[in-house]
């Protein structure tokens, strides 16, 4: 009977060894997509699991992870944005769940907001044909022969624009500078302004000579 109980003891210990052991830190894949205000795929954002990055977004606004820690914990993970974008305020929290074979993987969307907008301005200027438009010190446009210029800027939220139009000496008003604040969006506008051309020189007709005095004879 000794035997016999030994050897159930050795299959039970060999039972057990042969059970695949749960691993301590297993992974679990996650992708998460970026996306701009325009809803346009954002490359270059990175995902930070505290101070380390875990990926960055390729070109198609994607980038695939795997975060490790125990099943059904959570991790918070932080979006950083590149330079001209504001990142989100809040992580994204991503809950660490077994997928059933087959299973896509979790995706999470995630936005930048741009901080700097296109901006298509158009100017109409009144008796103002052939006139640099200047913003700081770069001329951006030149009105057309009916007075009309388009000028694409850039500027960022709540940014005041100005632009000035320049004008020959005598032309009222003189250089005027037109101004707008810049709103969250990309956005057309349109401004106008109306002038005086210079007044034009009189010909002074030069005064006929003499004539001559019939002389006596």
């Amino acid at each position: 009977m000794v035997p016999w109980l030994v050897g159930c003891a050795g299959l039970g210990a060999c039972s057990q060894l042969d059970q695949p052991r749960p691993r301590k830190n297993p992974s679990f894949p996650v992708l998460l997509t970026a996306q701009d205000d325009g809803a346009k795929p954002l490359a270059g954002v990175q995902v930070l699991d505290s101070q380390n990055v875990l990926g960055t977004t390729d070109a198609e606004g994607k980038v695939s992870l795997r975060l490790k820690g125990e099943e059904g914990t959570t991790v918070s993970l932080t979006v950083k944005c590149p330079e001209a974008y504001s990142s989100p305020d809040k992580p994204v929290v991503v809950g660490l769940r077994r997928l059933a074979k087959g299973s896509p993987k979790p995706t999470f969307d995630v936005q930048c907001t741009s901080l700097v907008h296109n901006i298509v301005v158009g100017i109409r200027a009144e008796k103002g044909d052939g006139l640099n438009v200047r913003r700081l010190d770069e001329v951006v446009g030149t009105t057309d022969d009916h007075g009309v210029a388009h000028v694409l800027v850039q500027a960022g939220t709540g940014e005041q624009v100005s632009l000035t139009i320049e004008t020959p000496p005598g032309m009222r008003p003189q250089s005027p500078t037109l101004t707008f604040v810049a709103a969250d969006r990309d956005e057309l506008i349109l401004l106008d302004q109306k002038f005086t051309p210079p007044p034009k020189k009189k010909r002074i007709k030069p005064k006929a000579p003499p004539k001559p005095m019939p002389t006596k004879i």
